[in-house]
């Protein structure tokens, strides 16, 4: 069975498409993380999946059957599936008020609200907050008592718009372990985005990389830890090596760090570039050190002062002929690129 599957979506927002997934299925049961840079599409995305905006174009299936427009319908969807926002909001009164709220709606007993609650908090560790005022809790703790009201629905599925943002070290450990709990104990389906490779890596069965509203799936190639130096222009330096640097615009680089992970797609590389190719990213030159054959691709590996992998049609590789050995020209466009922050647990 599949959970989700996407056919030829898009999401447009003033003429101007935020969203473009050509094919897309999700399994069940599993943990997924989303990443990509600010303005990649992930929270569209998410908000698609969760039934509460709706593609402009394309199909939608959820649980083998095709997503209809009819709002009723969409509203029993809705109960099967939680968005958890990357900024919750919690309403004045105790922290067990909070949590029982979504279940109060729904009707549910006293008594199983009760026990309910008591179990979420308990497994986000805010047990000892069950009275407590809200107004006084920090962002972690707001981030838990958030999440236990999410899970406290026992919904199939558990959408989360980057949940550890913006919190300490010792809160994003909670979160994920609960997250990875709930998906071990309940079977619950997770999606989360966020700006840390690693905890996908770490965390997720499958990643999906979003670029410019697309997907791509090369995600665990010509991946980079880098020094981000901040110019006065509107470009950043990106410092791979000490004699090599790749230069993006400061607008796709998220905001207050120093140290990042870059993404280099390996499609988005231009070999032997023309000058009208060369207008919007970085030139270098490289040896080549490795050929090898993928599928109906060819894959180059190119040493730049690090090694990167770039592929070719087979089209482009018997117009180009790269040869083992040769010294070579490439440019990498900044679209090819995704700088995110880089998680201090893994070096």
């Amino acid at each position: 069975m599949i959970l989700y599957k996407l056919e030829n979506l898009q999401r447009t927002h003033s003429n101007r498409i935020v969203l473009n997934i050509d094919f897309l299925e999700i399994l069940p049961n599993a943990i997924y993380t989303l990443i990509g840079p600010n303005g990649a599409g992930k929270t569209t995305l998410l908000k698609v999946l969760a039934f509460l905006d709706r593609p402009s174009s394309g199909r939608l299936h959820f649980d083998g059957q095709l997503v209809r427009s009819n709002e009723k319908y969409l509203h029993s969807l809705r109960r099967r599936v939680v968005l958890f926002d990357q900024n919750p909001i919690l309403f004045t009164g105790t922290v067990r008020k909070n949590v029982e709220f979504g279940l109060k709606v729904r009707k549910i007993s006293k008594e199983v609200r009760k026990q309910r609650t008591e179990e979420m908090l308990a497994l986000v560790g805010m047990e000892n907050f069950a009275d407590s005022e809200t107004r006084g809790l920090s962002g972690g703790e707001v981030k838990r008592v958030a999440l236990a009201r999410a899970l406290a629905l026992r919904p199939d599925v558990l959408l989360c718009d980057e949940p550890t943002a913006n919190v300490d070290g010792e809160n994003q450990e909670i979160i994920l372990n609960t997250l990875k709990q709930i998906n071990k104990e309940e079977k619950t389906s997770i999606i989360f985005s966020t700006h840390y490779l690693s905890q996908g890596q770490r965390l997720a069965d499958h990643t999906l990389l979003l670029q410019n509203g697309s997907l791509s799936d090369l995600v665990n190639e010509n991946i980079f830890r880098v020094t981000l130096a901040h110019q006065k222009t509107n470009e950043t330096l990106c410092q791979l090596t000490e004699k090599l640097s790749l230069a993006l615009p400061t607008d796709r680089i998220p905001a207050g760090i120093d140290i990042g992970k870059l993404h280099i797609d390996p499609q988005k590389i231009v070999l032997d570039p023309k000058e009208k190719d060369m207008a919007h990213g970085t030139y270098l030159n490289g040896h080549i050190f490795d050929l090898s054959q993928d599928g109906s691709k060819i894959r180059v590996g190119i040493d730049v002062g690090v090694r990167l992998n770039l592929v070719l049609s087979m089209e482009k590789y018997d117009r180009k002929e790269p040869r083992l050995g040769e010294r070579r020209k490439l440019f990498i466009p900044y679209e090819g690129v995704v700088c995110t922050k880089s998680d201090l647990l893994i070096s």
